[in-house]
């Protein structure tokens, strides 16, 4: 009998979460950092996710938030534009783990120069090329503000659950290879639900979207870090 009773009350912490996520836990049942909690500023001009928000919040405040050094990248795309983007594995936002990356707001003058002094030149799967960051320049780094985030969960979202979290797209745009980009324009957010890999969640701020929107439509990857 007691361990019946020993394994009964192991697996309720369990089961609420199970419930939770399903949308069947009880209403004081409150977590933070959540994918579906957007906030737009009043203006329109920004949004907040994770505590993070978008264009003010620096990298220094992002790691010190999750305990982490994030892995730093500057990316030369085909076109050759350039991104400054951080990786941050295996997270723990809310209840649920996820891989983060985060591209940075920096200037032309500012990627010129790391370009001029990155490290390591590698290529990578999209075309693009990825250097390594001097010492100086990833101190730099930290004190940028952050543009975008991409969020890309450990548990996998099917569309019934997606409907119940994040509500109706305002779009939707299959892909040849059978995924699918649901589009929220209002909160700068796309979900993307993939048949054969990870789902992900991509957060720019509102006035952007028309940018992020053209990328997809484009076929281009909305983030470099997780290839």
């Amino acid at each position: 009998m007691k361990k019946f009773l020993f394994y009964t009350l192991l697996a309720l912490p369990v089961l609420a979460l199970v419930m939770w996520w399903l949308g069947g836990t009880p209403r004081e049942t409150r977590f933070d950092d959540l994918p579906w909690q957007v906030e737009v500023s009043p203006d329109g001009r920004t949004s907040e996710v994770f505590g993070i928000t978008l264009g003010e919040t620096h990298l220094g405040a992002l790691r010190d938030k999750l305990h982490l050094i994030p892995s730093l990248g500057l990316f030369v795309h085909p076109d050759g534009t350039r991104s400054l983007e951080a990786y941050f594995g295996a997270v723990k936002l809310g209840p649920f783990q996820a891989n983060l990356v985060v591209v940075l707001d920096a200037d032309d003058w500012a990627l010129a120069r790391m370009t001029a002094d990155g490290m390591s030149d590698k290529p990578m799967p999209s075309g693009a090329r990825r250097l390594n960051l001097s010492a100086s320049n990833a101190a730099a780094a930290m004190a940028l503000p952050i543009r975008e985030i991409t969020y890309v969960p450990r548990a996998s979202y099917d569309q019934e659950i997606a409907l119940r979290r994040f509500g109706e797209p305002d779009q939707r745009l299959p892909t040849p290879d059978g995924d699918q980009y649901w589009l929220y324009p209002d909160k700068g957010m796309v979900l993307m639900l993939s048949e054969s890999g990870r789902d992900m969640l991509h957060y720019a701020p509102p006035p952007h979207f028309d940018e992020v929107r053209a990328r997809i439509l484009r076929s281009e990857a909305l983030e470099a870090l997780i290839q």
